[in-house]
């Protein structure tokens, strides 16, 4: 039986080492040839000539005449960084009134919230246009914000809600035959408990708004910044073939979301598995 279970073990790890190892590929080709010259590019993309690495890639396409990459990860920085507080902000405390009280009227509008998920952003586009337009928030900055927090909150709500549904009831009952209020036992007690939960949210919402093309791109303009996704479509072009810039332009965007990744992680895999993404 051991013997068996060891060989089922050894397959699993395997499998998933030459999973692994697919999924990488793409990491792999990005980064190798944003430090190569066309000429290698175009000859052997998989190669590693490590001997004819240059930085020049880098030098040449983060700084031109229609794009800076520190002008558009200033951009990126604010829109994401207030989107993703604003959002833990407000989905963390909403989730625990909604995982906390069991009435027909939360259970419904629970279920209403959820089925935001199902609404992809393409629909709402034209008529979220037109109200951003009637408010004047149109071209700018705080525009973009509303519209991240108002598109993500059902996921953020689902991801609370199914952890909150994990901690012990028995928390905020002792808690509040010590006095406390239901703001203090929120952010006093179960807040505390919901770092994993807090980090899966942070990540998530991070990665999808930081690499968000479309909305910026409508919703910004071209007048008011541009964000990286939007400022690299503008430098590059939609038919260049320079990829030796193109491959050191997605590594540079690409950076600031893998720094998040690798301070989070922790706390990101323990949300995976403590039941953080469970409904």
């Amino acid at each position: 039986m051991n013997a068996a279970t060891n060989r089922l073990e050894a397959i699993r790890h395997v499998f998933l080492l030459a999973l692994s190892l697919v999924l990488l590929i793409p990491f792999y080709i990005a980064l190798v040839n944003a430090f190569k010259t066309r000429a290698d590019i175009l000859s052997n993309p998989l190669s590693l000539p490590l001997g004819r690495f240059t930085l020049d890639n880098f030098s040449r396409s983060a700084i031109t005449s229609s794009f800076n990459i520190f002008k558009a990860y200033q951009t990126s920085i604010f829109i994401t960084v207030v989107s993703v507080i604003l959002l833990i902000f407000i989905c963390s405390m909403m989730s625990f009134v909604f995982a906390r009280n069991k009435n027909k009227f939360l259970s419904v509008s629970y279920l209403i919230l959820l089925s935001g998920l199902m609404i992809p952003p393409q629909v709402i586009l034209i008529p979220l246009v037109q109200v951003l337009a009637k408010f004047g928030l149109m071209f700018t900055p705080q525009g973009l914000i509303l519209y991240n927090i108002g598109f993500y909150v059902p996921f953020t709500v689902f991801i609370y809600v199914g952890h909150i549904r994990t901690i012990s009831k028995e928390l905020d009952e002792s808690a509040r035959m010590d006095g406390a209020s239901h703001f203090t036992i929120f952010w006093r007690i179960i807040f505390p408990l919901l770092r994993p939960a807090t980090a899966s949210c942070v990540i998530f919402l991070s990665l999808w708004i930081w690499n968000d093309f479309i909305n910026p791109l409508i919703i910004l303009g071209s007048t008011k910044g541009y964000t990286v996704t939007t400022g690299i479509f503008r430098a590059v072009g939609q038919y260049s073939t320079n990829w030796e810039d193109i491959f050191a332009l997605v590594v540079l965007a690409s950076f600031p979301i893998f720094l998040l990744y690798l301070l989070m992680q922790k706390q990101f895999i323990s949300g995976l598995t403590e039941g953080s993404v469970k409904g």
